[in-house]
């Protein structure tokens, strides 16, 4: 395990995969890099109808360990084009809300 500024412990490894560091949570959120848009878009509505339905979809079928799919699942917006955390306007697939500074993933 790596260590992060402030004494937090990097619970998640990225390994070469798509990621963003989330400093608002200190969790490094990854996904498969071979995800294409289609499985993007069918999670990101899986999301945004249960974080927990998606989490569980990302473990059995993304390949993901728990830690990583609750991560995804947890970072995706809840309304599209809106902070998940704040619900700031935010832009870009995967950004940093300007308010909050929680990782977003606007899939």
């Amino acid at each position: 395990m790596s260590r992060q500024s402030k004494g937090q412990v990097r619970l998640i490894e990225p390994k070469g995969r798509p990621h963003i560091e989330c400093p608002k949570c200190g969790t490094c959120v990854v996904w498969p890099s071979s995800l294409t848009s289609a499985e993007t878009a069918a999670f990101a509505v899986s999301s945004r109808r249960s974080t927990l339905e998606a989490a569980r979809y990302a473990h059995e079928n993304l390949g993901l360990d728990l830690r990583e799919a609750k991560a995804l699942a947890f970072h995706i917006t809840r309304i599209k084009g809106f902070c998940h955390r704040c619900n700031s306007k935010i832009s870009g697939s995967e950004s940093l809300c300007g308010t909050c500074r929680s990782a977003n993933l606007d899939w």
